[in-house]
């Protein structure tokens, strides 16, 4: 089971640094694939600070947690991670949620339920 979690992470790790690049080197088209516009060249430099550099940093602790074997440092990522999905639940209850967040919400419940379970799961065993 635990290479199966280990596994897990490896992969959320990679889905995080894709989702980093995208947002750190095409800020736009990131954006527009959120059903957001940019209407200066400073939104485009936040998409690149708040979500390109926050999923490549969230991606670097992922793998640097398993190759150290450490998975108790994936805790803050999935605390990250939880935080979002209760973002998307508030945004939900104010009429803020459509179709385009659909795709992120189901990355981010699982994101956090894998990491939550691999950094608990290692925890439990000891």
């Amino acid at each position: 089971m635990l290479t199966v979690l280990k596994m897990a992470v490896f992969l959320k790790g990679g889905l995080f640094f894709l989702i980093g690049l995208a947002g750190l080197f095409t800020p736009e088209e990131f954006a527009s694939g959120l059903g957001l516009s940019l209407v200066s060249a400073e939104g485009a430099g936040s998409v690149r600070a708040m979500i390109g550099a926050h999923y490549l940093a969230m991606a670097a602790v992922c793998v640097f947690a398993m190759l150290r074997q450490q998975p108790v440092l994936l805790l803050p990522v999935a605390a990250i991670e939880l935080v979002m999905v209760i973002a998307r639940g508030v945004a939900a209850a104010n009429g803020e949620f459509g179709t385009s967040p659909l795709v992120p919400t189901i990355i981010e419940v699982v994101a956090a339920a894998a990491l939550l379970t691999a950094a608990l799961r290692r925890l439990a065993s000891k």
